[in-house]
């Protein structure tokens, strides 16, 4: 079940959202709230697959509760209701799944559903057992993907963090890791350096053209090349 939270200041248009949405059987509404401290509240306790949220809240706009979101809980998946379309221009930012207009036609709802299910599947993978065999100095290591953040060469050697640390590994060329790796969304985004995508938090300016991103499972920060930052956000952008 894709389980779903609204929210709306407007009681009737919160009604209205859930209504909509009771013609997915794969979908359950746990969550409906007027503003962000409710919202906030409820996440101490409780998460959601989906977020339903108006841009206009009162006083406070939904993209200020998007950026929150977007740190405490990364995966998840939002669209945004307006009642004016050119809100959405500056929506794109937060990669939502789709921009709504009031009163929801069941039509674009379809089609926004049909995205928020694929993303679904496709966070689901890389799955916890799958795994690839790498060699190590001591033999071979069995690594699950999704406990590997980066692979990094440094002095003519290759280490490889995980989210139980970093560890040395037996000499590969960058290029044959690549390849090994990029079917499990992993991405060179420096000359020496192979990040798991589905690690990334951030990508930071650090100024001078310069950027690094920060992952979960680590406070170490990655280095990004200027060249391939376009190339790593649109392949994040293609992720969800």
């Amino acid at each position: 079940m894709i389980r779903t939270w609204i929210v709306d200041d407007d009681a009737g248009s919160r009604v209205a959202a859930e209504t909509a949405l009771s013609a997915y059987e794969d979908v359950i509404v746990t969550g409906r709230f007027s503003g962000g401290a409710e919202l906030f509240e409820a996440l101490q306790s409780d998460r959601a697959d989906l977020l339903i949220l108006d841009i206009e809240l009162g006083e406070e706009l939904g993209f200020h509760l998007a950026r929150e979101l977007k740190e405490c809980c990364p995966d998840l998946l939002i669209i945004f209701l307006t009642g004016h379309a050119s809100y959405a221009i500056d929506g794109y930012g937060f990669h939502p799944v789709d921009f709504l207009t009031k009163p929801i036609r069941q039509s674009r709802l379809d089609e926004a559903m049909e995205e928020v299910r694929r993303r679904l599947t496709h966070q689901g993978t890389p799955r916890a057992d799958v795994q690839i065999v790498l060699r190590s100095l001591s033999g071979s290591r069995i690594v699950d993907v999704s406990q590997l953040l980066f692979l990094e060469r440094r002095s003519r050697r290759i280490y490889m963090t995980t989210t139980e640390g970093e560890e040395r590994i037996a000499n590969y060329t960058m290029r044959e890791l690549e390849e090994m790796l990029e079917p499990h969304d992993f991405f060179l985004c420096y000359q020496s350096v192979l990040v798991s995508l589905r690690h990334i938090t951030g990508v930071i300016d650090v100024g001078k053209g310069l950027y690094e991103l920060s992952l979960k499972g680590t406070a170490v920060k990655v280095p990004l090349s200027r060249n391939r930052h376009d190339e790593l956000l649109r392949r994040l952008r293609e992720m969800g």
